[in-house]
C-alpha cells in the first residue's frame, strides 16, 4: 500500500527545493527575463519571436512528454522507472509551468500592445481566454498528474494499478491539451486575425 500523497502545494514546494540553482535559473529566470527585456525595450517583433519560440516548445512538450512517459514507464523495470521519475518529472513540471506561462504572458502582452483585447476583436479574445484557461488546466490538472506519478513512484510500496490509471489519464489529458493548442493556432492563423500583419 502506498503512502498518502502530499498536497499539491507541498509537492510544488518539494520539487522546487530539490531543483538545482542552475536549473532554476535556466528554466525559470531565463524565459521570464527574455519576455521582460522585450517589454522594456518596447520591441513587438522580439516579443513575437519569444512568444513563437516558447509556444513551439510548449506544444512539442505537450505532445512528446505524455507519450514518452507512458511508453517508458510501461516497459522499464520498477527500479529504472523509479529512477526516471525521480530525475525527470520534477524538472519537466517546473519547466512546463514556466514555458507555458511565458507563452501565454507574451501573447497577452502582444495583444495588449496592439490594442486587440476588446469586444470588437473576438478572435483575440478567444485566444486570450483559451490561452489562460489552458495554462490553468496545466497547472491544476496535467502537471498535478505528473507529480502524482512522481510521488507515488517514490513511495516504499507504489501502487501499480494507481500508476497505470494515472498514466492513461495523462495520455488523454495530453491529447486534449494538444487539441486546444491546435485550436488556438487556428484562431491566430485565421485570415481575419494575424499578428504579423500588425508589425
Amino acid at each position: 500500500m502506498s503512502q498518502s500523497t502530499p498536497t499539491y502545494l507541498h509537492q510544488i514546494r518539494e520539487i522546487t527545493e530539490k531543483s538545482s540553482l542552475s536549473f532554476l535559473v535556466s528554466a525559470v529566470l531565463l524565459p521570464l527575463s527574455v519576455v521582460g527585456a522585450t517589454v522594456l525595450i518596447d520591441d513587438p517583433l522580439l516579443l513575437l519571436y519569444a512568444h513563437i519560440v516558447s509556444g513551439t516548445v510548449w506544444f512539442g512538450m505537450a505532445i512528446v512528454f505524455p507519450a514518452a512517459l507512458i511508453l517508458y514507464l510501461g516497459t522499464a523495470s520498477p527500479e529504472r522507472a523509479k529512477a526516471f521519475t525521480q530525475r525527470v518529472i520534477p524538472k519537466v513540471v517546473v519547466f512546463m509551468l514556466v514555458i507555458s506561462f511565458t507563452t501565454v504572458l507574451s501573447g497577452s502582452l502582444l495583444a495588449e500592445q496592439f490594442g486587440l483585447l476588446h469586444a470588437d476583436n473576438p478572435w483575440m479574445l478567444r485566444v486570450f481566454v483559451l490561452g489562460w484557461l489552458l495554462w490553468l488546466f496545466g497547472l491544476l490538472v496535467s502537471n498535478r498528474m505528473h507529480l502524482t506519478v512522481y510521488f507515488e513512484g517514490q513511495a516504499p510500496s507504489p501502487d501499480p494499478s494507481r500508476l497505470k490509471s494515472i498514466e492513461k489519464r495523462i495520455l488523454l489529458v495530453g491529447t486534449f491539451e494538444t487539441a486546444v493548442m491546435l485550436g488556438i493556432i487556428f484562431l491566430v492563423l485565421n485570415p481575419g486575425f494575424r499578428f504579423w500583419s500588425l508589425l
